[in-house]
C-alpha cells in the first residue's frame, strides 16, 4: 500500500456519519481493491438495508403480529358472518392495541371484497395469511408491521446515510436529504451526487408496497477515494461494516446490553465474529466464543485456525467492541474505526 493509502480516509459530510479511519501502509504484496472499491461499499450497505427489510417481512415480531390477527375469534366470527361493522372493529382494535407493532391490517372476503382496511397511508413490506373459522378458509388479510417513514428512520440509523423513497419516480419524504438536495426523480444507479458537500453516489432497489406494487429506495452512500482503492476488498469490506456496527452502538447501550448488541450485528454479516470487553473482561462473543487471549485494536489477529481481519473501536469509556472479519487476502491488515456512543 502507498503512503497516501497510510492517512486517515475522511472525505465524506460529518453528517453522514461515516468515518474512515487510517489504514496501516503494511499490507505490501496484498493486491488493490481498486475499481472495484465503490462496489464493495455499496454491497456492505445493500446487505445491511436488505437485512433491515427482510426483517419486516419475516421476524419474531412479524410472526406474533400474525398470531394476533389469525388468532382473533372476533375478526373470524364477523368474517365467517359477513357483519362488517364487527370486521372494522375487531381489525381497529387490532391495529390499535398497545405493544403490537402492526402499522395497517386490509381484511378481505373470500371473493376479495374488501370488508375493512385500518392504518396509515403508505406502508411497506406487506405480509398475507388466511382467515379461517371452526376450521373452515372465510377470509384473507394483508398486514404490515412498517411504514415508509419507520423504515427510512431505521435505515438512516443503522448505517448513517441519507435515504429517500420514491413512488412513481416522485420523493415521498425528503426527510434525510436537506430539502434542497433531495432528488425530483429516481436516479440511475451509481450516479454521483452532492449531499451536504459531501460526494455520494446513488444505489436503488425496489421493496413491496402496501398492499401491492413497489416503493423504489433509493441510498446516498459514500464515494470511494482514491486512497482507499489502495486498500485490500476484504480491508474496504471490514471497514464498511465496522462503521455499521459503529452505529449499531450508538443505539444500544453496549454495557448493558452487550449479547442483545453482538447478536444483532450478527443480522447484518453472520461471518464476522464480535467480542466486546472491557480491559481483559470479556462481556459477550459470538457463539458464546471465547475469543482470542488478546486481540489489537487494528490489524490482524490469528484464531480458531485462521487470519481475521480486526475493526475495533470504543463504545463507551472502557468498554471497546472488537470485530474480526475473515481475512481473503493473504497478510491483510485490519482498521481500528471511530469512537462510537460515549
Amino acid at each position: 500500500m502507498t503512503a497516501a493509502a497510510a492517512t486517515a480516509v475522511a472525505v465524506v459530510a460529518a453528517s453522514l456519519v461515516w468515518v474512515m479511519p487510517a489504514l496501516s501502509d503494511s499490507t505490501s504484496g496484498t493486491a488493490d481493491c481498486g475499481a472495484a472499491t465503490q462496489a464493495t461499499i455499496i454491497a456492505g450497505y445493500q446487505a445491511a438495508s436488505h437485512t433491515i427489510y427482510e426483517g419486516e417481512l419475516a421476524s419474531p415480531e412479524v410472526t406474533d403480529d400474525l398470531r394476533h390477527v389469525t388468532s382473533s375469534n372476533g375478526l373470524a366470527r364477523g368474517v365467517a358472518d359477513g357483519d362488517q361493522a364487527i370486521v372494522r372493529a375487531e381489525t381497529h382494535k387490532i391495529v390499535y392495541t398497545h405493544h403490537w407493532h402492526i402499522v395497517r391490517l386490509r381484511v378481505l372476503s373470500p371473493s376479495g371484497r374488501v370488508l375493512a382496511d385500518v392504518g396509515g397511508p403508505y406502508v411497506l413490506a406487506p405480509v398475507t395469511g388466511q382467515i379461517t373459522y371452526h376450521g373452515a378458509v372465510v377470509g384473507r388479510f394483508v398486514m404490515s408491521v412498517q411504514d415508509d417513514l419507520g423504515y427510512e428512520k431505521l435505515v438512516t440509523r443503522f448505517t448513517g446515510l441519507p435515504i429517500e423513497l420514491y413512488r412513481a419516480g416522485a420523493p415521498l419524504m425528503g426527510r434525510d436529504f436537506p430539502l434542497h438536495e433531495v432528488p425530483p426523480h429516481l436516479l440511475a444507479q451509481g450516479a454521483p451526487i452532492m449531499v451536504n458537500g459531501a460526494k455520494v453516489v446513488t444505489f436503488t432497489y425496489p421493496v413491496l408496497a402496501f398492499p401491492a406494487g413497489q416503493v423504489e429506495v433509493m441510498l446516498a452512500i459514500p464515494a470511494a477515494s482514491a486512497a482507499l482503492e489502495q486498500a485490500s476488498c476484504a480491508e474496504v469490506n471490514a471497514q464498511t461494516y465496522g462503521e455499521i456496527s459503529v452505529h449499531l452502538a450508538m443505539l444500544i447501550n453496549v454495557r448493558n446490553s452487550p449479547d442483545t448488541y453482538v447478536m444483532l450485528g450478527h443480522e447484518f454479516d453472520p461471518d464476522k465474529l464480535t467480542f466486546v470487553r472491557s480491559g481483559s473482561i470479556q462481556l459477550a462473543g459470538s457463539n458464546g466464543l471465547p475469543g482470542p487471549a488478546s486481540i489489537p485494536d487494528s490489524g490482524s489477529v490469528s484464531y480458531e485456525g485462521q487470519v481475521w481481519l480486526v475493526y475495533s473501536f470504543l463504545a463507551k469509556h472502557s468498554i471497546r467492541v472488537y470485530i474480526l472479519f475473515p481475512d481473503t487476502t493473504a497478510g491483510g491488515t485490519g482498521a481500528s474505526g471511530s469512537t462510537g456512543a460515549s
